[in-house]
């Protein structure tokens, strides 16, 4: 009974660490349920085997915009002599450590953007089990 004990207390510290008042304002859009809803029909589930591949890390966005240098240089400073030019080199390192899931997109990425390499790092790679160890310790 202790390890079930232990499991539900873990959700409290989940909840700190990424409940709602932890999120962005828009980060998953402030759009009524029903704009939400209509969305997903509109997008669909056309030859998706498992809708759970659907899910684009965070990152992926912010890594798409530099590809096609649309960063502003005051919040992403690059090095290099055009500014607002693509990339050839990208490097992400993520404080806390990346996810399986980011080094896959990351990979994607690198195979679709022959031109442009980027670069994942951080001070782990998180599975489930590690995540929630790291959230014991906050």
């Amino acid at each position: 009974m202790e390890g079930c004990q232990h499991k539900v207390d873990i959700m409290d510290v989940v909840l700190q660490y990424a409940g709602k008042a932890q999120r962005a304002p828009g980060l998953y859009g402030d759009r009524s349920f029903m704009s939400r809803m209509a969305k997903n029909l509109q997008t669909g589930l056309n030859g998706v085997e498992n809708v759970y591949t659907q899910h684009q890390p965070l990152m992926m966005g912010t890594l798409d915009a530099a590809i096609k240098g649309k960063l502003r240089e005051s919040a992403y400073p690059a090095i290099g002599p055009i500014p607002g030019a693509q990339p050839r080199s990208i490097v992400v390192f993520i404080v806390g450590g990346a996810t399986y899931e980011e080094g896959t997109k990351v990979a994607e990425m690198n195979a679709s953007n022959p031109g442009v390499q980027v670069l994942l790092g951080g001070n782990t790679i998180h599975n489930s089990v590690s995540f929630l160890e790291e959230l014991k310790v906050l």
